[in-house]
């Protein structure tokens, strides 16, 4: 004979496929917000830095610019004073001095050269000088203010221009290319007070000013922050002079050479190219604010901003940034966060699983109790039927024995007997709902054998659709109720026929039943204490366990019912109430 096999629980694969649709896009949602979040974090943190760098930069132009006038009119200073010392040795007319006596002169005060200018016609030239190139030079075409200047100075007027160092019949130009040999920066110095036919004009080439700057000036500040111990960020930096950068003025460009004030970059290096750098600089100085892209540079990313910055003339400070470390540490967080969670998706998924699993045997093991409920149930109801079968072909033997010996009056009676049993049965079968019809069949006979009247008005609950599980809760509760009711009119002192009623209906969203009894009242003092767990109204409480009220008020609870008790001294009535 074969055994019947238990039925494995099934992990449902659709539902199981969903889960790990949702949680796939919920990984990858949580990812694209924490790439997103991550980098504007990194990028913002780069700007910062690089902000830092631009206002350290824009501190270090201030007091170096400071320092770097400081020293440049100390040179201008030297001069003035290295024009005065030469002019006590010359003579006041200027075709009495030799080149040679200007050498001699150049070398004792230890200053490069010496040019002696006059007046030619509507020019000033270079007379005579221990430099064969600025004899005969002329200044007329020289830019900005150095022509103005010489004029002032020849007239013995007050020197009034916007560059350079005015002091006492003296002026000195800015340092700048020198016009003769644009190989060097020279810092020159003219004097006039009268005395002589000519100006005065030593001049230096700028080695020291160079080397100060080299050492404390600018430039060393940003070779620091790109080259020093500390990682600023930025991998160039450059301080672009707007007017030739964007070829608004044109450079001034002798024999190669750039003149010095006309140079695009300021400070700092300029070989981080992009096509559109000047794009950039030109909408700094119009909106006066911070500009920035991303550019490739040699197959990596670089983040390039540019600054504003206002001194003597804007400047634009452009800072570019390896944009590779930022994307290095974004892949490298993200990576960590993938690997967090895939591990946590893992488990619990595998939690998932193991959780359908636990339930689908836990519906399992309820099927498996619905349907023993429902089969013995049923089985009971079959069995009080085909009972009732058998009754019936004996009242069919019955009445034609009657009908044969004409004893219509014992006929009447006997087939009304029969016609209240087949009511009684039918309206049990009309109930609809399989497992309480089963119940009521089966407390109809219990009823009968302990002489109990055992009424119940159960109204046609078609339209009622319960589950399989909530079918056997509510066949728990109003089993127990009901044994409760049978209890409860046997112990009766009442001389009173015993009667129990089942009524059961359904209205708008709630399924009510009511079991009611006409047994002993039930003390006030007990009321409140029903439903605690080992609590019993019966005289012989030490048989009951006390548990049929307390595991009927779990089960309302369970589906967000009520129950209510109600004992006058004529009735005492449950009411359950179950939300459909």
């Amino acid at each position: 004979m074969n055994k019947s096999q238990k039925a494995q629980p099934k992990i449902h694969l659709r539902s199981s496929l969903f889960i790990l649709m949702i949680s796939l896009i919920i990984v990858l949602l949580t990812d694209s917000v924490f790439y997103y979040y991550t980098k504007r974090m990194l990028t913002s943190e780069l700007e910062t830095k690089l902000q830092l760098i631009a206002d350290n930069v824009a501190i270090s132009i201030k007091h170096s610019r400071s320092g770097e006038k400081y020293v440049e009119n100390l040179i201008g200073q030297n001069l003035r004073t290295a024009a005065i010392a030469a002019q006590y040795r010359l003579d006041p007319d200027i075709e009495k001095v030799t080149n040679e006596e200007l050498a001699e002169i150049s070398k004792d005060l230890m200053i490069d050269h010496i040019t002696l200018m006059k007046r030619s016609g509507d020019d000033i030239i270079g007379y005579k000088s221990t430099e064969p190139k600025e004899i005969n030079m002329s200044t007329k075409t020289w830019s900005r203010d150095w022509f103005k200047a010489f004029n002032q100075l020849l007239d013995t007027t007050e020197t009034n221009v916007k560059s350079g160092q005015a002091l006492p019949h003296y002026w000195s130009g800015p340092i700048n290319t020198s016009m003769s040999d644009p190989q060097y920066v020279d810092k020159w110095g003219y004097y006039y007070d009268g005395r002589t036919n000519y100006i005065l004009d030593p001049y230096v080439h700028d080695t020291f000013f160079q080397s100060y700057q080299r050492e404390t000036g600018v430039n060393a500040v940003i070779d620091e922050m790109i080259h020093g111990y500390t990682d600023h960020g930025a991998k160039e930096i450059a301080v672009f002079n707007p007017p030739t950068f964007l070829k608004q003025q044109e450079q001034f460009k002798k024999e190669g050479y750039t003149w010095f004030s006309d140079r695009e970059i300021l400070f700092g290096t300029y070989t981080m190219k992009d096509s559109r750098d000047q794009e950039m600089v030109q909408e700094v100085m119009k909106s006066k604010h911070m500009q920035q892209m991303f550019t490739e540079l040699n197959g990596r990313t670089y983040l390039k901003m540019f600054i504003p910055l206002q001194f003597d003339s804007p400047v634009v400070v452009g800072l570019t940034a390896d944009y590779e470390q930022v994307q290095s540490s974004i892949h490298q967080q993200q990576f960590r966060l993938l690997l967090l969670i895939g591990t946590t998706g893992f488990f619990a998924f595998l939690f998932v699983i193991l959780s359908i699993r636990f339930m689908n045997k836990r519906r399992e093991a309820t099927a498996e109790s619905v349907q023993e409920v429902y089969v013995d149930h049923i089985g009971a109801l079959f069995r009080s039927m085909k009972e009732q079968r058998h009754d019936f072909n004996n009242h069919v033997a019955t009445i034609h024995s009657l009908v044969h010996l004409k004893e219509y009056g014992e006929l009447d009676r006997y087939t009304s007997e029969i016609i209240g049993e087949t009511t009684a049965l039918n309206d049990i079968i009309q109930i609809n709902v399989p497992a309480l019809s089963a119940i009521v069949q089966s407390k109809v006979i219990q009823a009968v054998e302990r002489k109990i009247t055992f009424i119940h008005e159960v109204a046609n609950l078609k339209k009622v659709h319960l589950g399989a599980v909530k079918a056997t809760d509510m066949v728990r509760m109003i089993s127990n109720l009901i044994d409760n009711a049978f209890d409860a009119v046997a112990a009766s002192h009442k001389d009173t026929e015993r009667i129990v009623r089942l009524i059961g209906y359904s209205q708008g969203s709630s399924l009510t039943f009511q079991v009611i009894n006409n047994g002993d009242p039930i003390p006030d003092d007990r009321l409140e204490h029903l439903f605690e767990p080992g609590f019993s109204t019966k005289k012989d409480s030490g048989q009951h366990a006390g548990l049929g009220l307390s595991i009927i008020q779990k089960l309302v609870n369970k589906y967000g019912g009520s129950i209510h008790v109600n004992s006058t001294p004529t009735e005492t009535c449950f009411t359950i109430s179950i939300p459909l």
